[in-house]
């Protein structure tokens, strides 16, 4: 899995044979809703839309009557309590408890490395201008110290490090779990529609439409809208394909951060263990940001 394969850290030059002695940084960024968002932060917003809408307002009403209670509140939990903790990892300042004491959000230091090597050293940020603990480095891409780095999420367009990484990994296991139960739900709903479609039309508005085997409703039962067959097989078809390939990378995703706590190792640990020696030092003196992307 590629998972570092983010520009090096805008403090430091990517060529540092041809780079100017200095380079100016740009101003930090608070959390995930600072300016830019990431368009991979819109692609996971659309998803979430896109699940909740078809899994909730097509899928789950064409279950049985005795299974829709289920088919409504165990993937709702889950859908809710992601929306809850990745809302709160995106909100979430990661900065280190230094940076935010002061005003960090304004122009930020030239750093110059025919002075310093290293953006961080004894502990001292030469870019925010401030002490900072043994766990913590500078982000490139939000251009300041956070503290337990792990990695920078574009997801989130947010750094993932100790303030929000339970968030983070619990907003990540809630959309396993939500995904999962509805991706049974459309896998039933796919199947049974050859198997035998009238087991689909329990609602009590297909009752009206038992001679027309090829009207069906959706948005059951706040707002039923009536529409073809062939609509929801296809609405059905692309949920389980988007679904499980969701789930699949998610999945990954996970056991990939179980290994790590399993190690005690961070995503930025991990990764400057797996280069050649060489670089990982000037990986180091860089302090390269490095997203972890599934």
């Amino acid at each position: 899995m590629n998972i570092c394969n983010k520009p090096p850290n805008k403090t430091a030059p990517e060529n540092l044979g041809e780079a100017a002695p200095e380079v100016q940084v740009q101003r930090s960024r608070r959390n995930g809703w600072s300016w830019p968002l990431h368009y991979f932060q819109l692609i996971a917003w659309l998803l979430y839309l896109f699940f909740a809408l078809v899994g909730f307002g097509i899928l789950v009403p064409l279950l049985p009557r005795h299974w829709l209670l289920a088919g409504y509140i165990c993937p709702g939990v889950c859908f809710i309590y992601h929306l809850v903790v990745h809302l709160t990892a995106v909100s979430i300042d990661p900065a280190d408890a230094n940076i935010q004491e002061k005003n960090y959000l304004g122009p930020l230091a030239t750093f110059n490395r025919t002075q310093h090597a290293h953006v961080i050293e004894n502990h001292h940020c030469h870019v925010c201008d401030v002490d900072v603990s043994a766990k913590t480095k500078h982000c490139g891409t939000c251009n300041k110290c956070v503290c337990g780095f792990d990695h920078h999420c574009k997801w989130l367009n947010n750094c993932v490090g100790e303030r929000n990484y339970w968030f983070f990994l619990n907003s990540v296991l809630s959309a396993i779990l939500g995904l999962g139960l509805l991706l049974l739900v459309a896998c039933y709903v796919f199947v049974e529609f050859f198997a035998d479609p009238m087991n689909l039309r329990s609602d009590q508005h297909f009752d009206a439409l038992k001679n027309h085997t090829d009207c069906w409703y959706v948005f059951l039962p706040a707002a039923p809208v009536e529409t073809r067959a062939s609509a929801i097989l296809v609405m059905a078809g692309i949920f389980v394909l988007l679904s499980l390939m969701t789930v699949i990378l998610l999945g990954h995703l996970l056991i990939f951060h179980i290994y790590l706590m399993w190690n005690k190792l961070t995503t930025y640990e991990y990764i400057l263990q797996q280069r050649p020696q060489q670089e990982a030092e000037e990986a180091d003196k860089q302090l390269e940001s490095c997203p972890s992307q599934v």
